[in-house]
């Protein structure tokens, strides 16, 4: 009985030392991820950079007409008038 009880300790000892190092991984890959992430310099894409989608001198319409021969499927889908 002493020995079957002693085997239980160790396995419990064991197990929660394996779970403890593996939380510990864990976080330590999250923390540097973070980190990793913090210092990557932030791309935003908004209006005050002065890109435009559609080139000077084009139209909606002339994208449209030009997606619809570059063949196969591909290109701005066609809106639906009603």
């Amino acid at each position: 009985d002493f020995a079957e009880g002693n085997l239980h300790h160790k396995a419990l000892l064991i197990s929660v030392t394996v779970c403890s190092i593996l939380l510990v991984l864990i976080i330590i890959f999250f923390y540097f991820r973070y980190k990793r992430q913090e210092t990557r310099p932030h791309y935003s894409i908004g209006l005050e950079q002065d890109e435009t989608y559609i080139p000077p001198g084009e139209s909606l319409k002339d994208l449209i007409e030009q997606s619809q021969s570059s063949g196969s499927g591909s290109g701005l889908p066609l809106l639906v008038r009603k």
